[in-house]
């Protein structure tokens, strides 16, 4: 690291070394876990101040390219899911596609009476049985999203008791065993901050953003099968989506 020093433009020094060490990293010359050089040795090897080189790291953290452990320092953080929103697929798809390995911590798991958002989503009476799942979704044992899922219960009987969700695809288990496909999904994302119960399920602060999904999704008949909402960190995860012009019509 020798090499890394400021140089006189109009950039601020924090930017400058943010940037440089950017650049190594997406060039491999510091790998997924890999200890950057801490604030103090940072500092001493470029005569900047150790506020410089936090505000550098900051940058760096909040671009999601490195992660700050508590008592050991900052290390190269491992590349944010790309999710493309052109595919209806579940959690465990998406980590199979990109080689990661999914896992689930069951927070609750219950049978529960319809009501409020998702009973209107779900379009059943009130009171109706719902299976409810709450679950923190884990990329390599990495909290990646907290998944709040409201199930049809008249669709699926026995499904709690016939599945380990901890390493069960939902998808899948809903089409070998219930004969339900997904087929089509309305959802909406939004960022948001999360409150304390969702900060505490993904182990961040209650200031690190999230990207909110609440997809209601349908069988190729237009009978909905579920209905979701999750958290996913900000740091974790971006979105892919692929635009075409418009038709003619649309003109």
């Amino acid at each position: 690291m020798t090499d890394l020093q400021p140089s006189p433009t109009d950039k601020p020094i924090y930017q400058q070394i943010a940037e440089d060490l950017a650049d190594r990293i997406r060039a491999g010359g510091f790998a997924v876990g890999d200890r950057l050089p801490s604030e103090r040795d940072l500092a001493d090897q470029l005569g900047i101040s150790r506020m410089t080189v936090r505000q550098a790291f900051k940058s760096l953290t909040d671009a999601g390219l490195i992660e700050s452990r508590i008592g050991r320092g900052c290390f190269v953080a491992r590349p944010k899911v790309d999710q493309r929103l052109q595919r209806l697929t579940g959690f465990s798809e998406d980590m199979a596609r990109l080689g990661r390995r999914a896992a689930s911590v069951i927070l609750r798991q219950a049978v529960v009476p319809a009501e409020g958002e998702a009973r209107e989503a779900l379009g059943v009476a009130e009171g109706a049985p719902l299976v409810l799942l709450e679950r923190v979704r884990l990329a390599d044992a990495v909290p990646m999203a907290f998944e709040v899922t409201w199930l049809n219960g008249a669709l699926v009987p026995g499904i709690l008791d016939r599945n380990d969700f901890r390493t069960a695809s939902l998808y899948e288990v809903l089409r070998h065993d219930y004969g339900l496909v997904p087929w089509q999904a309305e959802q909406t994302v939004e960022a948001d901050l999360p409150d304390a119960m969702t900060a505490g399920a993904l182990d961040i602060p209650r200031s690190s953003p999230v990207l909110v999904f609440t997809r209601r999704t349908a069988d190729a008949d237009g009978h909905v099968i579920e209905f979701v909402r999750s958290a996913y960190r900000g740091d974790r995860y971006k979105m892919r989506a692929r635009l075409s012009p418009p038709d003619s019509t649309d003109l």
